[in-house]
């Protein structure tokens, strides 16, 4: 009897023994909680990258402001918001620099090219964002062939099924002439035969191209035939189409 009765102080002891360490364990997180929001606060927001926005418009874009708790900033949700509210931005990284700044540092899209439409030019990036509707000006590359669907700013580029490839191939070229700092020396890229992408080059040329064409490779040709080998008064088609580059004067 006297066993059985020991067993159970036993028993209980050991449930109070529980009980009080999980309301140590308790009064432990809810004290790091109060010191992280005491202490942990935004003081400073440090943004780089961007030239077309100020740092407070990504901040207030992010919900990112003075005062917040550093921790307890979303970083996934801020960049994506930034990304959405503010069209010429591609990516956002953000960082925290103990104990008290946010660091934002932004890429912005880089060589812009414009889709002609009824009532404005729709700008769209190398990555297929629509950018911003506006009267694009002569120094922007054209691109015909390609008609969006619903544009959005900020949104990306959707085209009826029978464009998709189209607008597949135009990415991926718009990706390797930017690359080569060349995407500015085209005036034109015309998408509209389905079969050849023509390619107005430098003012004098007409580029030949395949959709499927490992464009990278091809402008590398392009760029040395145009920069070494032509001299610069003359002007006509050169065909990418092959194995060999081939120039026809005209």
């Amino acid at each position: 009897m006297a066993r059985r009765n020991r067993r159970r102080r036993r028993k209980r002891k050991g449930s109070f023994s529980f009980l009080y360490k999980l309301l140590v364990f308790f009064v432990i997180c809810g004290a790091i909680v109060a010191a992280m929001a005491v202490f942990f606060k935004v003081e400073n927001i440090e943004v780089t990258g961007s030239s077309r926005y100020t740092a407070q418009q990504i901040a207030d874009s992010g919900d990112i402001h003075v005062g917040d708790n550093l921790f307890l900033i979303n970083k996934f949700r801020a960049s994506e918001a930034i990304t959405q509210k503010l069209p010429y931005i591609s990516s956002v990284r953000i960082s925290r620099k103990m104990p008290d700044t946010i660091c934002i540092a932004v890429v912005e899209n880089g060589a812009i090219c414009a889709i002609e439409q009824p009532g404005g030019d729709w700008l769209i990036s190398s990555t297929g964002k629509l950018v911003e509707k506006t009267a694009a000006g002569e120094d922007a590359t054209y691109i015909v062939g390609l008609t969006p669907l619903d544009p959005q700013e900020g949104k990306a580029l959707q085209v009826a099924p029978e464009q998709a490839a189209a607008r597949d191939s135009l990415l991926r070229l718009m990706t390797a002439l930017e690359e080569r700092e060349a995407l500015r020396r085209c005036s034109r890229i015309d998408l509209q035969s389905g079969e050849e992408i023509i390619i107005r080059f430098d003012g004098r040329f007409d580029v030949l191209l395949a959709p499927d064409a490992d464009f990278g490779y091809k402008l590398d040709c392009l760029l040395m035939v145009v920069d070494t080998k032509l001299e610069q008064n003359e002007k006509g088609t050169i065909d990418l189409t092959r194995k060999e580059v081939r120039f026809i004067p005209g």
